[in-house]
């Protein structure tokens, strides 16, 4: 009885199997390699010969637009990946820029607001009650020497004011200039992110859209 079971078995899968070659060769013949290729793997996965014949001659008719599909999925879920990439890239520039404008206006703010101030100390004025003391000639003496060290004193203030106004010049020169480069990075990447065209300061909106990142926009 067994015997009578698995010889039909055999034939059945002989049909199955003569009617995939007939596939293969006539009625499939607009099946493209890639579409068969495609059929031959699922079919695969189903183990027993009988069920692996059946499963690759019903998945022919339509395996290459299954094939075409999976790629469209594919490609589209590919797509939207490197969107978000991109997105996420983009809102990290312009989170370091909004943060390097900002550092830029304060060093603009201090440098504009900074003060000289000497680094050395004038010499000590002389003592009129300790001078009253002295003869004539060792006063005069005494008035030359402070003179000269108050004009020697002056002429080293003079000279490192100028050399600090000249930097300060410089820090102006540099935030100004860090900070324009920023604000045209950041209207470029963000339009509406300024109040204004002349103004450096966030708009709520669009602080809130840079704030909410990438994800959030599904």
């Amino acid at each position: 009885m067994a015997s009578s079971s698995g010889s039909r078995h055999r034939r059945l899968l002989t049909v199955l199997l003569s009617v995939t070659l007939l596939g293969n060769g006539c009625q499939f013949t607009a099946v493209s390699e890639a579409g068969r290729e495609r059929c031959r793997r699922l079919s695969a996965d189903a183990g027993h010969p009988l069920a692996a014949a059946l499963s690759y001659v019903r998945c022919l008719p339509d395996s290459d637009s299954s094939l075409e599909a999976e790629r469209a999925a594919e490609k589209a879920a590919a797509d939207r990946r490197a969107a978000l990439e991109a997105c996420r890239s983009r809102q990290a520039k312009i989170t370091r820029l909004m943060g390097s404008l900002r550092r830029a206006e304060q060093e603009l703010a201090a440098a504009r607001s900074s003060a000289y101030s000497p680094r050395v100390a004038p010499p000590q004025p002389l003592d009129a009650g300790k001078e009253s003391r002295y003869r004539p000639e060792d006063q005069r003496l005494d008035r030359d020497r402070y003179e000269a060290a108050l004009g020697a004193w002056e002429q080293q203030v003079a000279s490192q004011q100028s050399q600090w106004r000249q930097q300060r010049a410089e820090r102006i020169r540099a935030a100004q200039d860090r900070l324009d480069q920023d604000a045209q990075v950041l209207r470029e990447l963000q339009p509406n992110l300024f109040n204004g065209p002349a103004s450096i300061e966030f708009a709520p909106m669009a602080l809130r859209r840079v704030s909410d990142g990438c994800d959030s926009a599904g």
